[in-house]
């Protein structure tokens, strides 16, 4: 699928490369899309939703002295990503939506178009209903409405949210109407903000997939995968913002006046197999970041690991043996938390089966949620001491009788 190129330059002044090469729309190891195609592949995977919880493994962790209940706060989502808490206490989620009527199709999986809308959302969970305040966002996804892609991290920074739109405008394919191709070129890769009171347009802070795209295409000896982007996660902190980009594997910094600052590279995991892509991004008591990884395709259970950055120490690893992290940060116990989209590495297989991870500040692990989550991304530490995730964080919120939609759940 040819690939347009945008007109200027990215944020930080560094000329746009030229056009990636014809190829995939959905076959890198993006988040959430790799291996799990659409509702049908998942229904293959756990015929009739029976479906089985892994073991932890034992050297790793140990059970959780509680079991904690996990209640579903919000369901019929589409795609549901990335949340935040406002000041006021309520959670927000973005919505990746369920694609559109656009459909073109996908290289390599011809009976599987990818299908472009402006379907996607961020609301405010409030008694069981997402409000859905920002709305019309751009979103591609399968046929079916799952594996959506679109608005993905938020973060809130007093009364303002940000959020982040996977890929780059490198990757809006030709052949979309005119409005829809308009309104991708204004969305896709970008950093965002909008008001969560009185105004709610989102207005660009800065094309973060664009810069990425063009970096990693002038650092092509630094990963064999380059030239690509995908801004995934964002933390909104006074006077800069941090941008996790899980295709250029890049720790970004985003200043008050748009300027895009590369801060740190993550290197391919251990295994060598695949790419790093880090997925999550918080900040600890000690003003350190910690960002974990889901890793690429043919990694294994144990293969993510979680780094800390410092502007003195730069990167290091600070915790292994994770399985495709999608969602970290800290809880008001002083726990880091991390949410495993899957226990058998990436991309999934088999039945479906995630979990949160909880790293005391011993260093004890310990399981949450094994046997309810599924899919799980994001995360988020509630004010009332709970942890919330997105559950079923791949599928639309309309689905076939028996299937699961989108959902948030809290654990506690």
């Amino acid at each position: 699928m040819a690939r347009q190129r945008v007109v200027g330059k990215p944020g930080g002044g560094q000329e746009a490369a030229p056009p990636e090469p014809a190829h995939h729309m959905r076959t890198r190891a993006k988040i959430l899309t790799a291996g799990v195609a659409s509702l049908a592949a998942i229904a293959a995977a756990a015929p009739g939703l029976a479906l089985a919880s892994r073991a932890a493994d034992s050297t790793k962790t140990v059970p959780a002295p509680h079991t904690p209940t996990v209640t579903v706060i919000a369901s019929g989502l589409n795609n549901p990503h990335g949340l935040a808490f406002d000041g006021d206490g309520h959670l927000w989620v973005a919505e990746a939506g369920t694609g559109g009527r656009e459909c073109l199709p996908t290289p390599g999986a011809p009976t599987n178009p990818t299908c472009f809308g402006t379907t996607g959302s961020i609301g405010k969970i409030d008694d069981g209903k997402v409000n859905r305040v920002f709305t019309g966002l751009v979103s591609h996804a399968a046929q079916d409405g799952s594996s959506a892609e679109g608005a993905s991290g938020i973060s809130i920074r007093g009364d303002h949210l940000y959020t982040v739109f996977g890929d780059s405008d490198f990757v809006v394919p030709q052949g979309l109407s005119p409005d829809l191709s308009t309104q991708a070129f204004d969305q896709v890769g970008r950093l965002m903000r909008g008001g969560i009171e009185g105004d709610h347009a989102l207005v660009s802070v800065a094309n973060v997939g664009a810069f990425d795209f063009a970096w990693s295409n002038q650092h092509k000896s630094i990963n064999p995968q380059y030239p690509d982007a995908n801004p995934y996660v964002v933390l909104a902190r006074p006077h800069v913002t941090y941008v996790v980009d899980a295709g250029s594997n890049t720790l970004d910094s985003i200043d008050d006046h748009g300027k895009i600052t590369i801060l740190a590279v993550f290197p391919k995991p251990i295994s060598g197999i695949s790419d790093a892509v880090p997925t999550c991004v918080a900040r600890g008591e000690d003003g350190a970041l910690y960002i974990g990884q889901l890793t690429g395709v043919g990694n294994n259970g144990t293969a993510a690991d979680v780094f800390r950055f410092t502007p003195k120490n730069g990167l290091t690893v600070w915790q292994t043996g994770f399985s495709a992290i999608t969602g970290c940060g800290f809880g008001s116990d002083g726990a880091f938390y991390v949410t495993e989209f899957d226990k058998v590495g990436f991309p999934p297989s088999g039945p479906p089966g995630g979990d949160v991870i909880r790293i005391a500040e011993n260093g004890t692990r310990t399981v949450l949620g094994a046997g309810k989550l599924f899919f799980p991304n994001g995360f988020a530490a509630g004010p009332d001491g709970a942890i919330y995730v997105s559950n079923w964080s791949i599928l639309p919120g309309t689905a076939p009788s028996g299937m699961p939609t989108g959902q948030v759940v809290r654990i506690g």
